[in-house]
């Protein structure tokens, strides 16, 4: 008997005719390396010359191998000839090449590198402008010049495409082949437009909707996959309330028992403990069965009233495991700038709102609704479980967090559309220490700017940004800013 296949919205199994029975798993990027020399200059300069030149383009391939260590890197040796470049772009282009580094070893014509690109002109490009050392030798010799004349090349192929109209954002990365600054800048670079494809085949769920009168984060699904890339999936409530419905006890007591053990809990009785503890099933349950990466739950009123619960404490294990990225409040844009940092730092950010400021410490306190990874408190030891301050129609308690982010380097990000269509915000700042955890039955975060904290807010407020924030730790400003041109969307840095 034929299987008959029905939506994800009312089908019994798990197979359903409208979405992937499998994830897509994140691929290494396949990084096709060109390399060009120039064969006119062998016969000129025989006995060195290729082979040095050869060395050189060996010694980038071995450092983009090193730095670039997940990725596959495709290289057919040095191109010195049309044919040769013709035979390389062919490969790339049967290898499916996600991205060009293009380097080149002398000084070579530009219709050497045409020949090959046009193959895959529908990748970007990295152009490595680069020659043997960073010093000028003043007693060099002609063939030592032609080895480190790289510039005139790329000056002409660079002028080329901008007659021609091909590669307007052209990626330009320059320093000498053992530079490590460069080839972090490279690194950052790929890593950027990794997440960026990855965001494409990202599954978005949203349960409920936006918290009424959150006009900021409104959204169009069709505006957000055409733009940034993922997909939004809407699930019924219902969904998720089955699954708190049918949790398994065992696996109730499991995550129970896990939760009593590992954090101070104040002012909470076992049943509190308890639906948290199932909510944290239930939730899982329905990320794994719709194949979701990432979640929004507006969570207030309704699913807390049913539940009796929040969702902090499946949000915290969520975000410590990983393997999930979680938001309440229907904060899409958000979670997606949650994703991308996840992607690029491997760790989930906090997620907060503005606070109030201090002019004397040039700083923000920032605030959000009792769940983040627990390895972003100062003090582990510190962190404690308590009710949850905002009462949204609970039987109970409720579940919260309560502890201050450690200090360290951070970068801000959100996402919003306005008129002009989608811009993201980008501000590096540094979290500052603080002595004790702020007693406010919350996560908090003091983060100091670089701006003027006065000027900071009158600019945060006139661009319309949202009301929210997410906090990743690290510096991961340019590969943000790279992320929103790949995107094609504006970007306001501070």
């Amino acid at each position: 008997m034929t299987e008959i296949i029905e939506s994800f919205e009312t089908a019994q199994g798990n197979v359903f005719g409208d979405l992937l029975s499998a994830r897509i798993k994140d691929k290494p990027l396949k990084i096709g390396l060109i390399t060009l020399g120039f064969f006119e200059y062998w016969r000129m300069f025989p006995d060195t010359l290729k082979a040095n030149v050869t060395a050189d383009m060996t010694c980038v391939f071995g450092k983009l191998r090193e730095y670039l260590n997940q990725e596959e890197i495709i290289w057919s040796g040095l191109i010195d000839t049309l044919d040769a470049a013709e035979a390389a772009g062919r490969e790339l282009a049967n290898q499916r090449v996600d991205l060009i580094v293009y380097v080149a070893g002398t000084y070579c014509p530009d219709y050497m590198a045409i020949q090959a690109l046009e193959h895959v002109r529908h990748v970007p490009v990295v152009l490595f402008n680069t020659q043997h050392t960073n010093k000028i030798n003043l007693g060099t010799s002609y063939e030592n010049i032609l080895r480190n004349s790289a510039l005139i090349a790329n000056l002409q192929l660079a002028a080329t495409f901008r007659k021609m109209g091909w590669y307007p954002d052209l990626k330009v990365v320059v320093g000498s082949i053992g530079d490590t600054a460069a080839y972090e800048e490279m690194t950052k670079y790929l890593r950027a437009y990794k997440a960026y494809l990855s965001l494409k085949s990202t599954n978005i769920g949203v349960i409920g909707h936006v918290f009424r009168g959150m006009y900021d984060f409104e959204y169009d699904k069709t505006m957000i996959k055409g733009t940034l890339g993922p997909n939004i999936i809407s699930i019924q409530v219902d969904h998720l309330l089955e699954q708190f419905t049918k949790a398994a006890e065992e696996d109730i007591r499991i995550i129970e028992a896990e939760t009593k053990s590992r954090f101070n809990i104040v002012g909470l009785g076992e049943d509190d403990i308890y639906k948290s503890a199932k909510f944290y099933v239930a939730l899982k349950n329905t990320l794994e069965r719709f194949r979701l990466d990432a979640l929004t739950l507006l969570g207030q009123h309704y699913v807390e009233q049913k539940t009796g619960t929040t969702s902090y404490l499946a949000n915290t294990m969520m975000h410590e495991e990983g393997r999930y990225v979680v938001n309440t409040e229907g904060d899409v844009h958000g979670l997606i700038i949650m994703t991308l940092m996840n992607m690029l730092s491997g760790k989930v950010p906090a997620y907060a709102e503005w606070g109030e400021y201090d002019e004397e410490l040039n700083a923000l306190l920032m605030v959000h609704h009792g769940y983040a990874n627990t390895e972003y408190a100062a003090d582990r030891s510190t962190v404690k479980v308590n009710r949850s301050p905002e009462q949204w129609g609970l039987q109970g308690a409720g579940f919260g967090f309560e502890y201050t982010l450690q200090p360290g380097e951070v970068t801000i990000s959100h996402l919003i559309i306005d008129a002009e269509g989608y811009k993201m915000l980008i501000v590096k700042g540094q979290a500052l220490p603080v002595p004790q955890n702020i007693p406010c039955e919350e996560i908090t975060a003091v983060v100091q700017l670089a701006m003027p904290i006065k000027t900071f807010l009158t600019s945060l407020i006139k661009e319309g940004f949202a009301h929210h924030c997410i906090i990743g730790y690290g510096d991961l400003t340019e590969e943000l800013s790279t992320i929103a041109d790949f995107m094609k969307i504006r970007k306001v840095i501070y």
